[in-house]
């Protein structure tokens, strides 16, 4: 819609309230102040929420893969020909063996159940971020161990991964070390629910490891939860014999893990079920989708709420123009000309507010973590528990598609909020605008 440049002066002109008038422009300044807090509002939400779902994914599929392999209660056997053919399929990038269990670690006199996973010593030393965050390069070891802020004094020894394999040797995240209260070198005791006969009777299988390293996965649910070990250990303290309870497939950038899936689906046959990261994590992701819905329409309604106050400034301000309006009349101008004038002052409120909030939310979402990093310094308050949301710190992802569909959004709420003051200014009479004046 072009508006004519007269239509532009007039419109402007309006919103310079003057000294008698202050209070229309009071009004319109709370409604772009609103509509800016809820288009800013809306950006940060949403960026965050996409955050969430993104880093979790990431981070699941990076440390899990994308695809898994998963045979029934009694186990997986994968002779290593039909391994080859799964890491031979397009888009694969490897194919990893793995045996899971839970079980009890216990050190000294702190006792907690974790989930036992182990892996081939050479898979673990070749994946992204847990040998990284162990025995990667200096900045990118860094950078992931940065992640995990502990509350322990002193440095910490995170081991390496080079032993490991050489004995019944574990790898636990940065969380779990500091609950179970061990360092590398020291002793844990693992119990497994499966039992063994004795000549004392029926008792759980247990064997004595040792700590080989220390990683952080920036995933408080991993670092806090997961042990790794050699695989044969594994298997046999979880009575598998020869057997595996799974296959980790990590799927290259750019594949479609659909397709993937359903190629190795026909290689393994019915002897096994392929799923995906969203299969097995539904239930986590399907909330994080309601939860965002949720904010999305509430905060929609905030907006909404805020657009509509343009409404009372622009009747307030038509009333006090009645005899302008008049004039323009009596020159010439049509009900259109003064439609447009007013329409163009409640897209100028709502365009402004609209931009403002975009400036806002990306600045805010750009650096929500380091916001809230000095909040929590100054004021020594928590306001992200990781132990809660699982991640050591605010993931934010900005959509571009959702920034410009909130700005069209608001900038529509501003247009259906115009239409009815400026409808009434451009039905005005004239004769009887100036008959009240």
């Amino acid at each position: 819609m072009a508006f004519a440049a007269v239509e532009r002066l007039v419109a402007f002109r309006y919103l310079r309230a003057r000294r008698e008038e202050g209070f229309i422009s009071v009004i319109a300044t709370f409604s772009l102040v609103g509509i800016t807090l809820g288009v800013g509002t809306l950006i940060v939400v949403m960026a965050v929420m996409n955050g969430f779902q993104a880093e979790m994914l990431r981070q699941m599929s990076s440390i899990s893969g994308q695809l898994g392999i998963q045979g029934n209660r009694d186990g997986l056997v994968m002779p290593p020909e039909a391994l080859a053919e799964v890491r031979a399929v397009p888009g694969v990038v490897t194919a990893t063996p793995a045996a899971e269990g839970q079980v009890m670690a216990v050190a000294g006199d702190r006792v907690r159940g974790v989930v036992l996973r182990g892996v081939v010593p050479d898979d673990l030393r070749a994946r992204v971020p847990l040998a990284a965050a162990i025995d990667g390069a200096p900045e990118v070891r860094d950078r992931y161990r940065a992640l995990c802020r502990g509350d322990g004094d002193g440095p910490i020894e995170w081991g390496t991964l080079k032993d490991f394999g050489d004995d019944f040797t574990l790898v636990i995240g940065r969380r779990l070390a500091e609950l179970l209260g061990v360092r590398v070198g020291d002793p844990i005791q693992l119990v497994s629910p499966v039992s063994i006969s004795t000549p004392l009777g029926v008792m759980p299988r247990s064997a004595q490891a040792k700590v080989g390293a220390i990683y952080c996965a920036g995933m408080y649910d991993y670092d806090a939860n997961f042990i790794y070990a050699p695989l044969q250990d594994v298997q046999r303290l979880l009575g598998l014999g020869s057997k595996i309870t799974g296959v980790e497939v990590f799927v290259a950038d750019g594949a479609s893990a659909a397709r993937v899936r359903q190629d190795i689906a026909r290689v393994v046959g019915m002897q096994a079920w392929v799923f995906d990261w969203f299969q097995a994590n539904y239930g986590y992701f399907a909330a994080i989708q309601a939860q965002t819905n949720v904010m999305f329409l509430v905060l929609t309604m905030i907006v909404l709420v805020a657009a509509f106050n343009i409404v009372s400034s622009l009747v307030m301000l038509v009333r006090t123009k009645t005899a302008d309006i008049a004039i323009l009349r009596t020159m010439g101008a049509s009900r259109w000309t003064i439609l447009r004038i007013f329409l163009l002052d409640g897209l100028a409120i709502g365009g402004v507010g609209t931009v403002l909030g975009v400036v806002l939310g990306l600045a805010f979402a750009r650096n929500i973590e380091a916001i809230r990093q000095w909040l929590q310094r100054t004021f020594d308050i928590v306001l992200f528990d990781e132990t809660l949301y699982l991640l050591a710190e605010i993931p934010s992802r900005i959509g571009w598609g959702e920034v410009a569909v909130i700005a069209g959004m608001a900038l529509v709420f501003a247009l259906l909020a115009s239409l009815y003051p400026a409808a009434r200014a451009a039905r005005l009479d004239p004769v009887e605008g100036l008959r009240r004046e």
